[in-house]
């Protein structure tokens, strides 16, 4: 699998987490929305509950007035007065017993009777900005002045009393009953219940549901951005750098063609078109990565150099022969720029390795360690300068394969659950679809599919054991475990080098010494303080640079 795909899989999973993202805005909306109107059932369905039994203790209260007189009930009641009328509007009893009587009173009686003279039950209405409450009992209305009505209310839950569009009772300066509305600059969503000839609307503030759902929205939508923004800038780079290095390769090829060719007889013919097809890819070009301007420039230097010292060759045998000479180390410079820039492509995989990290937010250095350690270990193990070379660059790719996981599972908070765990597991198994069959990324992949397999053959993806594991993921295997020891994860703080070392050499509950190659674990007994040495400098060095991001 070439690197495009590797970027087109990592664009697929960049839009699922879009999606996810989209679908927990909605959800979180539907769910508020549901939860409101759930609320908003409930309070008004507790708010006409109590109302009912408040109505029925005034009626009790009414009904024992009217049969006794007892003006401690008014205070009881909050009420100022209580008329009791007969059916012929005629004031039966009045209490306080010492209300003057008055033009203006028998006006209000007038007034209260035209209003209850065809209700036979518990009635409660406004008159000239007085509140009455009263009831009908054995042909007689009893009918007090109400205070304070003893609702128990709050600013988050309040009900107002209305009838035939007249405000009765309402804690709020309100007009008009609306089903959403701005009371207080505080938004409340309504419900209307009936009781009898009354309605009873329950107001019920959602600001703060209204407004945490904005918040997280914004954040979501933020990272949905941000996280699309990012995305496509490192797909253009990525794709700049493949189609400058493809022209770079076939400038390269062209030129290595060209030398091959060339005979005694081409040697004193030889002239710049000879090499316009080497150069016609990439000479007027400027390209954007540093590291292919410098390898343009050595081939075109190469060029001149070599036109340059065709010119001087003369035609007897011995200038030949000195020319052919030259002419070779001309030649070994161009592989050498060549093998440099197979170097800048390892680098580059080591770049993505990077990203591939920056995947999985709470690992930090973790995969500049590992490298140290790997080749710490194959340099004390006595393999050759090019095993240590490339085990340096191709171990930071172990983990290459949690491009293709879900971000979700990778920086999930605590432990994980057995299907998430699997699906982890997983990586080793994508990293074979990453790399595929290049036999120039043959120990990257051995690496990145079998660092998890053991020794003891109690390892993952397939149970290899011993020599069937190649000897590079045997010693990742270890530098790989150490480091995560050392770590500090979401679900765990980071073991100090001696414990660590502990687990290692002597095992615990989950690690033991027979998963680790016998030959890999000397090596790390023998020198393993040179492993706290590099953990350490590169913990000072994100500590420093931690400060200067504060400074």
């Amino acid at each position: 699998m070439r690197y495009t795909n590797v970027i087109e899989n990592h664009i697929k999973n960049s839009i699922i987490q879009n999606f996810i993202f989209l679908c927990i805005i909605i959800i979180i909306w539907v769910l508020s929305f549901f939860y409101i109107f759930s609320a908003i059932n409930s309070v008004s369905n507790i708010n006409l509950d109590k109302f009912n039994e408040l109505m029925e203790n005034y009626y009790y209260h009414l009904k024992y007035i009217s049969i006794i007189d007892d003006e401690n009930l008014l205070k009881d009641l909050n009420m100022s007065k209580i008329y009791v009328i007969d059916n012929m509007g005629n004031i039966r009893k009045k209490i306080p017993y010492n209300i003057e009587e008055n033009i203006n009173e028998s006006t209000t009686v007038e007034s209260i009777f035209s209003k209850i003279k065809n209700i036979n039950n518990t009635f409660i209405f406004r008159l000239n900005d007085n509140l009455y409450l009263g009831s009908k009992i054995n042909n007689l209305y009893v009918v007090g002045v109400i205070n304070k009505l003893n609702i128990n209310e709050s600013t988050d839950v309040f009900i107002t009393l209305h009838n035939n569009n007249q405000i009765i009772y309402s804690k709020f300066n309100i007009n008009k009953i609306k089903q959403i509305d701005i009371i207080n600059r505080a938004l409340y969503i309504s419900k209307t219940l009936n009781w009898k000839n009354i309605y009873i609307t329950t107001y019920y503030n959602i600001t703060n549901f209204i407004f945490i759902n904005l918040i997280i929205s914004l954040v979501l939508s933020i990272l949905i951005i941000w996280n699309f923004v990012t995305r496509n800038k490192n797909i253009k780079l990525i794709s700049i750098f493949e189609q400058e290095f493809r022209k770079v390769l076939k400038s390269m090829d062209i030129l290595l063609k060209e030398l091959k060719i060339l005979d005694s007889q081409s040697f004193i013919n030889l002239s710049p078109k000879d090499f316009e097809g080497a150069l016609s890819a990439i000479k007027d070009n400027k390209f954007y990565f540093d590291e292919l301007n410098e390898l343009k420039e050595v081939e075109i230097y190469t060029i001149k150099e070599i036109l340059e010292l065709f010119e001087e060759i003369s035609a007897s045998n011995e200038q030949m022969e000195a020319t052919n000479k030259e002419l070779e180390t001309l030649y070994n410079q161009l592989e050498e720029a060549y093998n440099d820039l197979e170097d800048s492509y390892r680098k580059f995989s080591s770049h993505l390795s990077a990203i591939a990290e920056k995947y999985d937010e709470v690992t930090g250095n973790h995969i500049e360690r590992v490298s140290e350690y790997s080749k710490f270990i194959a340099v004390k193990m006595n393999f050759d300068e090019k095993f240590v070379k490339n085990i340096t660059i191709y171990s930071s790719l172990h983990d290459i394969g949690k491009l293709l996981v879900s971000h979700e599972i990778l920086n999930k908070p605590g432990g994980l659950t057995k299907s998430e765990y699997d699906e982890m597991k997983k990586h080793t198994i994508y990293a074979e679809k990453i790399f595929g069959n290049d036999e120039r990324f043959k120990m990257a992949k051995n690496i990145a599919m079998y660092h998890h397999e053991r020794y003891d053959g109690s390892g993952y993806p397939f149970g290899l054991k011993g020599e069937e594991i190649p000897i590079e993921a045997r010693i990742v295997a270890l530098a790989d475990v150490y480091d995560a020891l050392r770590s500090d994860r979401p679900y765990k703080s980071g073991y100090s080098h001696e414990e660590a070392y502990n687990i290692i050499v002597n095992g615990d509950y989950k690690t033991k010494p027979s998963i680790f190659d016998p030959r890999v674990l000397k090596v790390f007994k023998i020198y393993h303080r040179e492993f706290d040495k590099i953990y350490t400098e590169y913990k000072q060095k994100e500590l420093n640079l931690s400060q200067i991001n504060i400074n």
